[in-house]
C-alpha cells in the first residue's frame, strides 16, 4: 500500500513522461481513431511546468525528556567585614644601616628531670641542755687505797666555748711520796648537743702530753715516743668533759647511753645505764642524786652520782681499775658564780 504522501510524487512523474512523449512525437502526431459513432471532441494540450519536487518529510522526533535543573550550592556566609584600619601618617625616619645582629643558636632541649628521691626526714631536735653557771668551783676528797688527796675541778663557760681544769695533789702521808701536782685541761665548744672537745692537756710532774681533736682525727703528742693518730666518731668526750656532758644532758633518755672517751692515752667505747635516784650522804648533807654506772668492761668499774638539785653536777665518783684498786672522789664544797 502506497503511502499517502507518495501519491503526488507518482502523479508528477506520469505527467512528465506524457509531456516528453508529445515533444518527441512532433506536432502532427495524432491519436489512433476510435470507431465511435459519436463525434470526437478536440483535446487541447497545454505545457505545464513540472511540479517542484517534494522533499520527504523528516521523521517526527520524540520530545526529549526535560533535564533536571542543576541545584545551585548554598551560598557561603558573608565574610565579616574587615575592621577599618586607621593608619597614622608619621614622618619617615632616616634610614640607618643596622649592625648585624648575631642570631643565637637554638638552645638544646633540657633533659627531663630525673625522678626526685624521697625527701630525707629532718633529724629530731635534741632536748634542751641543763643550764650551768658561767663558773663552777668544786673540791673533792680523794682516796686511792691508803693514799689520799684533794682535787679541785673548775668549769668556765664563755658562751660558745668551755674550759675544764682539774688540779690534783696528794695530802697526808701520800704527800711525802707524791709531792708534785697532777693537772689536766679540756677545752672546746658548747653546742645544742653538748660539749665538743678540741684540745686536751695532761701534766704529771715534769712530764706532759697533749691531744688535738680535729674533724674526726685525734692527734696525740705523748710525753715520750712518736706522735699517734686516732679516728673518732661524733660525740667523742675526754675524761674531764664527760662529767659535764652528763650534767648537761641529764636525765638521759631511757635505755643505755654510749660515749667514745679519750682517757689521756687512747680512745675507748663505753656504755652507761641509769640505776635510778638515791639519796646520798655527803659533806654537804644528804643530796638527791641520779646514779649512773658503766657497764662491765675491761677497764673495770665506773660509777657517778649526779646531784639533782645542784645542776646534776657530780658529787661522787667511784673508779675500780682492772687490777682491783679502788679510787673515790667525794664532794667537799661547791662555789657558783655568774
Amino acid at each position: 500500500m502506497t503511502p499517502r504522501h507518495a501519491r503526488p510524487l507518482w502523479a508528477g512523474v506520469a505527467a512528465s513522461v506524457l509531456l516528453h512523449a508529445l515533444v518527441l512525437g512532433g506536432v502532427n502526431w495524432t491519436l489512433p481513431q476510435w470507431q465511435d459513432a459519436s463525434p470526437f471532441s478536440t483535446i487541447e494540450a497545454r505545457l505545464l511546468p513540472p511540479p517542484a519536487p517534494v522533499r520527504p518529510a523528516s521523521p517526527a522526533r520524540l520530545p526529549e525528556p526535560p533535564r533536571p535543573k542543576p541545584v545551585a550550592p548554598p551560598a557561603p556566609p558573608p565574610a565579616p567585614a574587615a575592621p577599618e584600619v586607621v593608619v597614622e601618617a608619621r614622618p619617615i625616619p632616616e634610614v640607618v644601616e643596622a649592625e648585624p645582629v648575631a642570631v643565637p643558636e637554638p638552645e638544646a632541649p633540657e633533659p627531663e628531670a630525673a625522678e626526685q628521691p624521697a625527701p630525707v626526714p629532718a633529724a629530731e631536735e635534741p632536748p634542751p641542755l641543763n643550764p650551768l653557771p658561767r663558773r663552777i668551783d668544786m673540791e673533792y676528797r680523794i682516796s686511792i687505797g691508803p693514799a689520799s688527796g684533794r682535787q679541785n675541778l673548775v668549769w668556765v663557760n664563755e658562751g660558745e666555748r668551755y674550759t675544764v681544769t682539774s688540779v690534783t695533789a696528794a695530802t697526808g702521808f701520800a704527800s711525802l711520796i707524791y709531792s708534785g701536782r697532777f693537772v689536766q685541761t679540756s677545752s672546746g665548744q658548747v653546742t645544742p648537743r653538748g660539749l665538743v672537745p678540741q684540745a686536751f692537756w695532761d701534766q704529771r710532774g715534769d712530764k706532759h702530753s697533749s691531744a688535738r681533736f680535729d674533724q674526726g682525727q685525734l692527734t696525740l703528742t705523748p710525753s715520750s715516743g712518736a706522735i699517734r693518730h686516732f679516728a673518732y666518731p661524733d660525740g667523742v668526750q675526754d675524761t674531764l668533759s664527760l662529767l659535764f656532758q652528763l650534767a648537761l644532758t641529764a636525765p638521759p633518755p631511757e635505755g643505755p647511753i654510749a660515749y667514745t672517751v679519750f682517757n689521756g692515752k687512747k680512745l675507748r667505747d663505753y656504755a652507761y645505764e641509769v640505776r635510778g635516784e638515791t639519796t646520798l650522804e655527803t659533806a654537804l648533807g644528804p643530796l638527791r642524786t641520779l646514779h649512773l654506772a658503766r657497764r662491765m668492761s675491761s677497764d673495770g668499774r665506773f660509777e657517778v652520782w649526779l646531784a639533782i638539785d645542784r645542776h646534776y653536777l657530780p658529787v661522787r665518783v667511784l673508779r675500780v681499775d682492772d687490777s682491783g684498786v679502788e679510787g673515790e672522789l667525794a664532794i667537799v664544797s661547791f662555789a657558783f658564780s655568774d
